[in-house]
C-alpha cells in the first residue's frame, strides 16, 4: 500500500513457504528443505501470492463499497497480472484489475477502482467521464499523476 515493509526470515519444518504479515512485518516461513539455490525464487513467488491475495480483498471492499454509493454495479471483478495496465472494464461490465496496484498508496488505489467504475456508466474518456470520476474522487489527478509519475517503475518489477 505503497510502504516499504521489513521482512524476517525464519526456518520452517513445513513443505511451503509461508507468508505472515503482522505489525507492518513480513514473516517468512522458509522450510529448510528447500535448496538454498532455489530460496530467492520461490520467496518471491509466495511473496507474489500473498500481494495477489491481499489485492483481491482489498478490491473486493472497495468494490463492494463504491458500487452501492455510486449504483454502478460490475457484473464481476477479476484481479489480473496487466504488463501495461493498471484496469479495464469490459462491455458487460466486467472490471479487470492488476494485483500491482498493491503496492500503490490505498488512495491510488481506490482511484483506479472508482476509474473503472465509472466507466460502467461512462464508456470511454470523454468529459463527461472524467467529471464523473471528479465527482466521485475528487483528488483523481493527484493519484493519476502518482500512477504517471511510479506506475513503470512497479510494472517493471513484475
Amino acid at each position: 500500500m505503497g510502504e516499504q515493509r521489513q521482512i524476517q526470515l525464519h526456518d520452517s519444518s513445513s513443505k511451503r513457504i509461508k507468508v505472515i504479515f503482522d505489525n507492518q512485518v513480513f514473516m517468512l516461513y522458509i522450510p529448510v528443505s528447500i535448496v538454498d539455490g532455489d530460496k530467492h525464487a520461490l520467496i518471491r513467488l509466495a511473496l507474489i501470492d500473498w500481494m495477489k491475495n491481499k489485492a483481491a480483498e482489498e478490491v473486493k471492499k472497495m468494490v463492494d463499497n463504491y458500487a452501492q454509493k455510486y449504483n454502478l454495479y460490475p457484473r464481476f471483478v477479476r484481479i489480473k497480472t496487466q504488463k501495461s495496465r493498471w484496469g479495464s472494464c469490459g462491455i458487460h461490465n466486467d472490471i479487470n484489475l492488476n494485483w500491482l496496484l498493491i503496492l500503490a498508496p490505498e488512495k491510488v488505489m481506490e482511484y483506479v477502482v472508482i476509474h473503472e467504475l465509472c466507466h460502467i456508466k461512462e464508456r470511454n474518456h470523454s468529459a463527461n467521464f472524467w467529471n464523473l470520476v471528479e465527482k466521485h474522487c475528487p483528488d483523481y489527478k493527484k493519484h493519476r499523476l502518482w500512477l504517471k509519475q511510479n506506475g513503470r517503475s512497479i510494472m517493471q518489477g513484475l
